[in-house]
């Protein structure tokens, strides 16, 4: 299987009052054709800086330096003149954010916004581009295309710019989507239509997908592969049927125990990890995790381990991750391949 994307230790520091803060560091993952990669974690882990730092969003010049590498078909993006990186974004890797409200703009009808995409990248008139971009409203399962193209952004509901701006990410036939907690703010129902979706788009075009979410329960029904995160670093991946039938890191593990479970019969607590991720500026001098790790010794606290191989698949960034790999067997999650 082609490998898209191969990131090499990359870490973004960003410039602060406090001085160079690291967001992320020393992260390293590859993603292969036609395959759904889950970035998942809690807020302030480096998920969302990691995906944008791929597409180099970030400025430059005097806000955010960049080391490592990211390779797109064996092609450095930090070493690309932003001309030249101004070609990428867009046509070859394509974004989904967050919240679509914030992202489209308001004083444009959402046909005009994916005919720009769509001129900027490919060599059509207007009218051609006009009619792609329809073609794309009604790829995404929006219904009267035509009508909606003249519509504006805050005449759809939430789920239809969710799905505007994913025709807008695939107008131009990305190789690689990258979707950043695409269902936030919207309905359960709604949730589940745009995941179906991207699934959708993923095995239609064959294109390779970054799902960034909260969400492990979505992960494990749509995802081939698994990366956790915390605080800037990968803590733990692999497929996700290792991930899920064998976790191998606490933090892994307290993910999956905060999923509601539908089988309980009484009212119990929903599980919670103690305590909250540090700041930037207070990151622990040993393993990261530690401090609210209940399984943490002097060693976790002063000692950084590495992300070791544990298997030909899944690696795991834990001093003991031998010693209680069986403990932390016993919590698994029945997940439903995608």
């Amino acid at each position: 299987m082609e490998t898209v994307l191969q990131v090499a230790n990359l870490c973004t520091e960003f410039k602060t009052e406090r001085g160079m803060l690291k967001a992320v560091d020393g992260v390293s993952f590859e993603v292969h054709e036609g395959e759904m990669l889950g970035i998942v974690g809690e807020s302030g882990c480096g998920k969302s800086v990691t995906s944008q730092s791929i597409l180099r969003l970030y400025d430059e010049k005097s806000f955010v330096r960049y080391s490592g590498d990211i390779l797109f078909h064996q092609e450095s993006l930090l070493s690309l003149p932003e001309r030249q990186m101004e070609s990428v974004r867009g046509a070859k890797i394509s974004m989904v954010f967050q919240d679509a409200l914030s992202s489209l703009n308001p004083v444009f009808t959402v046909g005009d916004q994916i005919v720009e995409a769509i001129l900027i990248h490919q060599k059509k008139t207007k009218a051609q581009a006009k009619e792609q971009a329809i073609e794309m409203l009604d790829l995404v399962g929006i219904p009267d295309p035509a009508r909606r193209f003249y519509q504006y952004p805050f005449e759809l509901s939430g789920g239809m710019r969710q799905r505007v701006m994913i025709a807008v990410a695939l107008a131009c036939h990305p190789q690689l989507l990258i979707a950043d907690e695409p269902t936030t703010a919207l309905d359960v129902t709604i949730q589940a239509q745009i995941m179906d979706l991207i699934v959708e788009m993923n095995k239609k075009l064959g294109m390779a997908v970054m799902l960034i979410t909260h969400d492990l329960a979505v992960v494990a029904e749509t995802c081939d592969r698994v990366i956790v995160m915390y605080l800037g670093q990968i803590v733990e991946e692999g497929r996700v049927e290792d991930i899920f039938d064998h976790p191998m890191h606490p933090y892994t593990v307290g993910l999956m125990n905060s999923i509601p479970k539908l089988e309980t019969t009484k009212a119990t607590r929903l599980y919670q990890i103690s305590g909250t991720v540090p700041l930037l500026s207070q990151i622990p001098s040993g393993c990261r995790f530690a401090p609210r790790c209940p399984y943490a010794t002097e060693r976790c606290l002063e000692e950084m381990p590495e992300l070791r191989s544990v298997s030909e698949t899944q690696g795991v960034r834990c001093h003991y991750q031998n010693e209680r790999s069986s403990e932390l067997e016993q919590t698994s999650f029945n997940y439903e391949a995608g």
